[in-house]
């Protein structure tokens, strides 16, 4: 039997693409059930997601709508936690990322979830939006999970090593002499940015959380090595059961019907998967909520 003061997380973007009329993939219910709380990303709160949420048996709350063609952050608890809404957005910052902080209690405890996702823009751009986050965060009382779609491209270097110390890998692209966009904004800089309050680690399991395309030999999961963008952070007091991993399992039971739409969408420019089919691995986490 699991510790009562043991939590299940997922981190998932659903790939709705900002779009009303997207609807979650029929499977995606079955992977939010193995969880406690899950942090959906690019997702639009829409009467067919928070249907599916509800008959879960889950509690869900959400963050702002700025209209049509934006996306949103959705929170989801099974309701023993006690889900409650904090804030919806970044109060004055038009330009941060899609962003969701609610709370849960775990074994008496309070536990503050903030999701999150940095909006595809330029590199310098979207530091910007982590550090918005992070003036935010900083000020947060008790023990904080901070989940979601960073968008910060591949990782290089050794995950525990300081930005300073990496900060030449990032300078290129591959081994050319053209400068890398990465060298503004990396895994690296994030975790630098947040390592007073929290904690971050490489999650392991799958080689990339992005990247889903057809291969000579079927699909491939992740374009390049290392590409992870779905991260997550704890308080220090708060520790991992085990490591946080990846997980394209969603997509290698569904392969046919991914092989197919990226055929059928084989002409459209940028993604070939249908809105509401995940195009990220799922980010999974077990963490140990301290209390009395």
């Amino acid at each position: 039997m699991k510790q009562n003061n043991i939590i299940n997380v997922l981190e998932w973007n659903l790939n709705f693409g900002s779009y009303d009329t997207a609807e979650p993939a029929k499977f995606v219910g079955n992977y939010i059930r193995r969880s406690d709380v899950a942090i959906l990303t690019e997702v639009r709160a829409n009467k067919a997601l928070t249907d599916m949420i509800n008959a879960l048996g889950y509690d869900c709350i959400a963050s702002e709508d700025f209209g049509e063609y934006t996306n949103q952050v959705v929170i989801a608890a099974k309701p023993e936690y006690g889900l409650k809404k904090i804030s919806g957005r970044l109060i004055g910052a038009d330009e941060g990322p899609d962003f969701l902080h609610g709370s849960i209690e775990v074994a008496n405890e309070k536990v503050n979830i903030i999701g999150m996702r940095v909006r595809m823009a330029d590199y310098p751009d979207r530091y910007e939006q982590v550090k918005l986050a992070r003036k935010y965060i900083s000020s947060v009382m008790g023990a904080v999970i901070c989940t979601g779609d960073f968008n910060n491209g591949q990782i290089r270097g050794d995950e525990d090593a300081k930005y300073s110390e990496v900060a030449d890998l990032y300078r290129f692209r591959g081994n050319s002499e053209k400068l890398s966009d990465l060298r503004f904004y990396n895994f690296h800089l994030i975790k630098d940015l947040f390592s007073e309050k929290l904690v971050i680690d490489e999650p392991a399991g799958e080689y990339s959380s992005w990247g889903l395309c057809k291969g000579k030999n079927g699909l491939i999961y992740g374009w390049g090595n290392r590409i992870k963008n779905d991260l997550l952070f704890h308080s220090r007091d708060i520790k991992k059961v085990s490591k946080s991993r990846y997980s394209w399992e969603h997509v290698r039971r569904n392969k046919k019907s991914y092989l197919e739409m990226i055929k059928r969408n084989s002409t459209r420019n940028g993604n070939k998967i249908d809105h509401g089919y995940p195009d990220h691995a799922r980010l999974i986490s077990e963490l140990l909520i301290p209390c009395d």
